[in-house]
Parts: C-alpha cells; structure tokens; sequence
C-alpha cells in the first residue's frame, strides 16, 4: 500500500511537471535565501564566540599588595568568576615595550610605572554586558583592587551585533517559512483541482479522505526534498567562492543541515495537509 501511495505522488509529479516545476523553483530560491542567511550567521555566531572568548576582566592590583593577599584574591576570584591569569609589573612593561616597538619613545622613562595585575576569563554566563558591568562592579570593592577595566562599550556593541544577528535570522527564517507554505499550498491546490474528476471517481468507490491525500502530501514532501537539495547545492557553491577568497570560512554543519531539511520536509507537510483540507471537502461537495 505504501510503494502505491509513491508510485501515485510521482506518477503526479510528472503529469503535472510544469506545476511541479515552478513549485519547485519557487521552493528553491526561498530556501537558498534562507540557507544562505543562515550560512552567514553560522560564521558571524562562530566568529563572535571567538571573539567572546577573548573577553575578560583586567584587575590592577594597588601596589602595596603582597603576595599573600594577592593569592587569596586570585582564589576569590577563580572561585566567583573565572580563571585568572597574574600579570607582574615587569611582565606588564615587557609587553608594552613589544606593543611601542620603539624603543626611544621609552628611553625618558627612569622606572616602570606599570601596576601589576590579574586577568580574569570570565566563565561564559558572565560574557554579556550586564554580567561584566556587575562583576566589575563588585571586583573594584576590593581592597586590594585599585581599578577594574573590561571595555564595556566594545562589549555592549558586540552584544548588540549578536541580538542584530539573531533578529535578523528570525525575521528572515519567518518569511522564508511563510513562501514555502504559500507555493506548496497553491502547488498542490492546482493539482488537486487538475485531478478533480480522478478523486470525484474515487470518492464514489469508497475511497476515504487519508487514501487520496497521501499521495498528494509526499509529492509536496517530493518537491521540498529536491528544492532543499538544489538549495543546499546553491549553498556550497557560494561557500566555496567565498572560502576562496576568505580564510575561516565555514560551511554548515550536519546537524545544522539536517534541521534544514527537515524544517523544509515539515512544512511541506503542514502546507500540504492544509490545502488539501480545504480542497478535498470542495471536491467532493
């Protein structure tokens, strides 16, 4: 029963190949679009959390701290917001120096000037901007601490970037989801309505409204399937242009293609359940 209700959607799909075809090119182009949104998002979400990952929390530390204290205060902090990292004062002026890199801006300077002090990565639920704004707050209370530096314009910039990022994936998964819908609903009302007299013939012989439906929804299913493919063809050839071109690029991976395609399949089915709720009673009455 089951190799009939595919013989039937492609037996369908090819007598009404014009049909199936615009449904299948619409289908397509909504797909890459979304695909190639997606594509984008997928290197800005990996190329933000690298950058997140960067973010921490420079404790300078008051220069009357000795190395008791300032080993308890690096357990505190390890304990309350990350790892720490302790950065001497020679440490601090070496890289300094190697930052200048001209060695006579610094010749006037009798003595180091730098302070010592602590670099905190901070635990990922404490990478947002407000996270960090509280934490520095609280780390600067201590005595030991004479100020606490995070970038917080840079951070709160890039939190903006990421809720743009992810806004925008949405509006456009929404209206891609909405296309889809649309073509394959009309797709399979139009082929309903070509094979009116066929299920008219059926419907008198006792066929129930699952056994001539079936057909219908895998040829709409059909139709998705190969749009997803093109779509994801499209995908990787844009991939490769751009990788050439751009090193770090990264294509989707099979988990995320794997959603793709089901998330297409899915609403082919609801769009084609739909319609065929609707135009099936209209047949038969």
């Amino acid at each position: 029963m089951h190799w009939f209700y595919f013989r039937e959607a492609w037996r369908s799909f090819r007598q009404h190949g014009g049909l199936a075809f615009n449904a299948v090119l619409a289908i397509t182009a909504a797909l890459t679009l979304a695909g190639l949104f997606l594509l984008l998002e997928h290197n800005a979400q990996a190329a933000l959390r690298l950058i997140g990952d960067r973010r921490e929390m420079v404790v300078y530390l008051k220069d009357e701290v000795g190395e008791t204290q300032r080993d308890e205060l690096i357990g505190r902090l390890t304990d309350l917001y990350g790892t720490v990292k302790y950065v001497s004062k020679d440490e601090a002026w070496k890289e300094f120096t190697q930052e200048v890199g001209d060695p006579q801006l610094l010749e006037s300077v009798d003595q180091n000037p730098l302070p010592s002090s602590l670099r905190v990565r901070l635990r990922p639920e404490l990478l947002t901007a407000a996270a960090m704004s509280a934490a520095a707050r609280e780390v600067s209370e201590f005595p030991e601490v004479e100020d606490v530096r995070y970038g917080a314009e840079w951070v709160q910039r890039l939190d903006e970037l990421n809720l743009g990022l992810a806004r925008g994936a949405l509006a456009v998964g929404v209206a891609v989801a909405l296309a889809l819908v649309l073509v394959v609903y009309n797709t399979i009302r139009l082929t309903v309505l070509a094979r009116r007299r066929a299920i008219e013939i059926m419907s008198r012989l006792g066929a129930t409204d699952a056994f001539v439906a079936q057909p219908f929804v895998i040829e709409a299913m059909l139709e998705a399937l190969i749009a997803s493919a093109l779509a994801l063809g499209l995908m990787m050839a844009s991939y490769r242009a751009v990788s050439s071109q751009l090193d770090g690029v990264v294509f989707l991976p099979w988990s995320w293609i794997a959603a793709f395609v089901g998330a297409a399949l899915a609403l082919a089915w609801m769009a084609a359940m739909l319609a065929l709720a609707r135009v099936l009673r209209a047949v038969r009455s």
